[in-house]
């Protein structure tokens, strides 16, 4: 073989390998632009669906909250599915004061006409009074007393409401039905609150919560009631100082005593989401103040 034809072979080989080398180049490229494409496109359904769902994004710019009180939690909630949003102490059993009047609630609508006269009890000066409270011998309708107890926080209205079928049988349905809530660590002792062997935890509170939203809209109703005026009785104030400071709020429920502290728990609407924000606080020496320094965190801290 001359020259000529080993350089024609040489010359013929190289440009074969550069080719086939440009090919496999070009293909590697190819598969790597179809993967990153893949991937993207993989992230952006995955951000998509969290916006579709509404779920809340947590934005880690916002430092984590501290807060005083003893244990509280957030949480968004279709009644469904839940979001926890905030949570300090959130199974610490602590004592729960007048929150305890929200399953005296339950146990009224479970058993009683709401017409029914019931007479106050002269037993009821062993009461301490809240605002313009009942008198012995007041006559006043189940729902009268009903509303006075979850408006006025009414230590009376609840024992009036318990002695009419007898407070011991009434305390052990109230335990009863906790137990057929799932409120897993909870114990009522009597019906007001004002004993601190009253105890729950901050997420059975928040079931409970969910359990009136399913069930009893007429507690919500009444609780997110600013002021009442209560034939023959006059008029009552809501204990809840954040009704109608905040439009989003419903309802909720105020407890204090000296052994447990402020407690509150506030239901308001998500308007983003179609469900709601479930928030509770045990043992805070001011609930009110604490329960907006949480609102507003979660306000700034997620995003949907």
């Amino acid at each position: 073989m001359n020259i000529k034809n080993i350089t024609q072979v040489f010359s013929t080989f190289f440009i074969f390998v550069f080719v086939l080398g440009f090919l496999i180049y070009g293909s590697q490229v190819l598969l790597d632009q179809n993967r990153s494409s893949a991937l993207s496109s993989v992230s952006g359904a995955v951000v998509l669906e969290a916006a579709e769902k509404n779920i809340p994004q947590r934005n880690w710019q916002i430092q984590d909250l501290n807060i005083g009180a003893r244990s509280a939690i957030s949480v968004e909630s279709n009644l469904f599915e839940d979001k926890i949003l905030f949570s300090k102490n959130a199974d610490v059993v602590l004592p729960i004061a007048s929150l305890t009047k929200l399953m005296s609630a339950i146990i009224v609508l479970d058993n009683y006409n709401m017409s029914d006269i019931v007479e106050i009890n002269e037993d009821i000066d062993s009461q301490i009074m809240v605002q313009n409270d009942l008198k012995p011998e007041d006559k006043l309708s189940v729902d009268s007393l009903l509303r006075i107890m979850l408006i006025g926080s009414s230590n009376r209205a609840a024992f009036s409401l318990a002695e009419k079928i007898g407070q011991q049988r009434f305390v052990e349905m109230m335990n009863q039905k906790a137990k057929y809530i799932g409120l897993e660590n909870t114990i009522y002792a009597e019906p007001t609150g004002l004993s601190d062997r009253n105890y729950s935890t901050a997420k059975d509170i928040i079931r409970l919560s969910q359990h009136i939203l399913k069930n009893y809209p007429k507690i919500t109703e009444i609780s997110g009631i600013k002021e009442f005026d209560v034939q023959s009785f006059g008029k009552i104030i809501n204990t809840n100082e954040l009704l109608g400071s905040m439009p989003e709020v419903i309802g909720g429920k105020t407890g204090f005593t000296t052994g447990a502290k402020g407690c509150l728990l506030l239901v308001a609407n998500n308007t983003k989401t179609g469900g709601f924000f479930i928030y509770v606080i045990l043992g805070s020496d001011d609930k009110f103040l604490e329960m907006k320094n949480i609102i507003s965190w979660v306000g700034s801290a997620y995003q949907w």
